[in-house]
């Protein structure tokens, strides 16, 4: 998943959208008809297109201005488009591009995933290990590379280890010398997923309805903040928004299990 399809579910969730073909083309002022828009008034303006098939396909943008069957796009699509490509495009009403945008990366800086690293390198002689650039010191498992008699590459899971503030690991594991020396520590750890662009995956461990409901909860609290704020039902509504923000925000962390023991050596 990419933006391009969390800002598309969430336009077509919170506002609705309409699908068309395009009909005509005009490269030259960045411009496509859709005969079946005829009669229909400038609503489009402001709003945004995705590109569901050609060669543009999975990329959106901008619609500068729109009259009846013409569209005027704000953003240059490199791979273009043609006649017979399919569009979806959504009204600007209160929510435009970068809103969608800024709507689903407010969800994403503070959601968390599991992350995998394996910079460091196991030295039997060694017990402390800065963390490497990016890892978080909210680590959930220590593994290492033993040898085996039928297989090579064999992960066991290391108990014996617990973190230093502030970016330290301390592995004190009895077993040591059973390890590969030089092989890769695989360490599991929690870190902020983080805002996204147009052309980075959203990670899968990101529940795609959680993320519509909280960033249409964002655009919600936001369009009240900034229109009808001195209305006491928009105050209400506010308020509330933000009780849903506290009591559901840390729902995807629950599953995360935290390391609440250390293991004694001996």
């Amino acid at each position: 998943m990419k933006l391009f399809d969390a800002t598309l579910d969430l336009a077509q969730f919170a506002k609705g959208t309409e699908q068309y073909t395009i009909t005509a083309i005009d490269p030259e002022n960045n411009r496509i008809e859709c005969s079946d828009l005829a009669g229909r008034v400038a609503e489009f303006g402001g709003g945004t297109i995705w590109f569901m098939t050609g060669d543009s396909a999975g990329q959106f943008g901008r619609i500068k201005s729109s009259a009846a069957q013409t569209i005027d796009l704000q953003d240059d699509f490199e791979s273009g488009y043609a006649v017979g490509d399919v569009i979806t495009i959504g009204a600007w009403l209160e929510y435009d591009t970068q809103k969608l945008i800024n709507a689903i990366n407010s969800v994403l800086r503070m959601y968390k995933i599991i992350d995998v690293n394996t910079e460091l390198i196991y030295d039997p002689e060694q017990e402390i290990y800065e963390l490497p650039t990016g890892v978080t010191a909210d680590i959930r498992k220590v593994e290492l590379e033993r040898d085996h008699f039928f297989r090579d590459n064999v992960w066991i899971e290391s108990h014996y280890w617990k973190v230093r503030p502030p970016r330290t690991l301390f592995i004190y594991d009895r077993h040591k010398l059973l390890y590969r020396p030089g092989s890769e520590i695989m360490l599991t750890y929690v870190r902020m997923h983080g805002a996204v662009d147009k052309d980075d995956e959203i990670s899968e461990q990101v529940d795609p309805l959680y993320l519509r409901y909280m960033a249409w909860l964002y655009l919600c609290r936001n369009l009240i903040q900034g229109t009808h704020k001195d209305n006491l039902v928009a105050s209400d509504m506010y308020n509330e928004a933000k009780i849903y923000e506290r009591d559901y925000g840390n729902l995807p962390n629950k599953a995360l299990r935290i390391k609440t023991m250390t293991f004694p050596q001996w």
